[in-house]
């Protein structure tokens, strides 16, 4: 048994359609195949930024260890 998404009414998760409304079954479930497919590709895409996100932290941080060595060095030779 399942709960019909266009009209709300039980029916027998057997059915194709609802026979109280119509409602296809079928595109529903087409929908939430989609709606998973987009959230694992979310999830990927969010993965993926998150990385390189990182790296390019990790690189500031050496260009800022890079920097202050240059600083110190000009300051040392004045």
């Amino acid at each position: 048994m399942c709960i019909c998404g266009g009209c709300g009414k039980v029916i027998d998760s057997a059915f194709h359609y609802c026979p109280w409304c119509g409602y296809s079954r079928i595109e529903e479930q087409k929908r939430q195949s989609i709606d998973m497919k987009f959230e694992q590709y979310k999830e990927k895409y969010l993965e993926a930024h998150s990385a390189q996100i990182e790296k390019l932290n990790n690189k500031l941080d050496d260009l800022e260890r890079e920097l202050s060595v240059l600083v110190l060095s000009s300051e040392m030779a004045k």
